[in-house]
């Protein structure tokens, strides 16, 4: 999709070899596994695997020092010692501690997108079910599924470390500007497989909508988890953007929000 013009996704193959890539589950549809390949950065689609290897021990070492420590704590120093190896090695894979930032943060989102997609009982994208990968969508995002949304502080955490800096960084404006695009234009596409035409809104701009919306209500929650009340703001977002579903989003009706009650609380 480019220009405003939503490119409808390929029939499902599983066998197509520009579909799957390395750490891409085959069993998916093929629009699916370009969208998780996009999340491989060139140097890792083109690398040994002795060199995978490598910059996946870093990552990891990187990855656990923020867990532990937090973003603040992280240096090169840490990470040297904590993955055995020589400061030339390190910046043989990575040549600054930006760059394993990065990487940790694409494989912390290709991770997340691979264990959603992985599951059985969770609705999957180009099969005709956008209002309900929608619907588990924003309920993942607002903490309501199977993971409290704060076990995904470190995502946000580094998410928001490379936006502060977005101003001074332009491979970092570049990259998250890939991202984006790539994750609009998975929902676009999807919608226009699901939703019959004509469509009440145009499915890129639905896209940018939805984006926006699970952006702004993530970064509201990890600044104040209890900033509103998380089902009824869930049953409000549905009815809001269920008339631009169409009858699709009969399959699944929001309900009509109700007022918790004191001692429901805001989560």
């Amino acid at each position: 999709m480019r220009d405003g013009k939503t490119t409808p996704p390929e029939a499902n193959n599983p066998s197509n070899p520009t579909a799957a890539g390395a750490g891409v589950p085959s069993s998916l549809p093929a629009a699916v596994c370009r969208w998780l390949e996009m999340w491989n950065t060139t140097a890792e689609s083109q690398q040994s695997e002795t060199a995978r290897k490598r910059r996946e021990q870093i990552m990891d070492a990187a990855e656990s020092i923020i867990a532990h420590h937090g973003i603040a704590r992280l240096s090169l120093k840490r990470i040297e010692k904590l993955a055995g190896m020589s400061r030339g090695q390190l910046l043989y894979y990575f040549p600054n501690k930006e760059a394993i930032l990065l990487a940790v943060y694409e494989r912390m989102i290709r991770r997340m997108i691979q264990e959603r997609l992985a599951a059985e009982d969770l609705p999957r994208p180009f099969t005709g079910q956008a209002w309900q990968c929608l619907h588990r969508g924003l309920e993942e995002h607002l903490g309501l599924g199977r993971e409290p949304l704060e076990s995904k502080q470190e995502l946000f955490s580094l998410l928001y470390n490379f936006l502060a800096q977005m101003a001074h960084r332009e491979d970092y404006r570049q990259r998250l500007s890939a991202m984006y695009r790539s994750w609009r234009e998975h929902i676009a596409a999807d919608i226009a497989s699901s939703v019959p035409a004509p469509h009440a809104v145009d499915p890129v701009i639905l896209a940018s909508i939805i984006q926006a919306l699970i952006h702004g209500l993530t970064m509201q929650l990890m600044i104040d988890p209890e900033a509103f009340h998380r089902p009824a703001m869930l049953q409000a977002c549905l009815q809001m953007l269920a008339p631009w579903y169409g009858p699709a989003a009969a399959t699944c009706p929001a309900k009509t929000p109700s007022s918790p009650s004191p001692s429901e609380g805001k989560s």
